[in-house]
């Protein structure tokens, strides 16, 4: 993932905000510090980043607060998780669903959301016809990013 400029951070937590409310839930203190840690790193990040990111700040959580912010995240469409890495990303797309293909660079880990209803339609048209049924929606392609090429 890139990091993103300020502004757009700051774009991106209110439209979480927005979000939130318009499901008929709060984004706490907690929730939009997580959410900001994932929309400023680099790349994807572990859960247990998260902790030492939050204890360097003075603030100790448990693994299990960090894992119920983080579905909270995923639940809300907030968040991704790279089950490749078992890591967490920002959602930065416009989809409401789950629906959406990742792209992983094995060799540096920068993630980048593909936004192609055509090409996803045609992979989950092709694993329904094998019989493959997704488990949460999302296809992930691991592959070099043209950075690491």
């Amino acid at each position: 993932m890139k990091n993103l400029a300020v502004d757009t951070v700051q774009e991106c937590l209110a439209e979480a905000e927005r979000r939130c409310l318009r499901r008929g839930a709060r984004l706490t203190d907690l929730r939009r510090s997580i959410f900001e840690i994932l929309l400023t790193a680099r790349k994807p990040v572990k859960a247990y980043d998260i902790i030492e990111y939050m204890r360097d700040r003075g603030q100790r959580l448990t693994p299990a607060s960090i894992y119920r912010t983080l579905e909270f995240l995923l639940e809300h469409g907030l968040a991704h998780r790279v089950n490749a890495l078992n890591a967490y990303v920002p959602c930065t797309g416009p989809h409401e669903e789950q629906a959406l293909l990742l792209f992983v660079c094995s060799e540096c880990r920068e993630t980048t959301e593909i936004d192609d209803s055509v090409l996803y339609d045609a992979v989950r048209s092709r694993l329904d016809g094998l019989g493959i049924s997704l488990r949460d929606g999302c296809i992930e392609i691991q592959g070099t990013c043209r950075n690491c090429m």
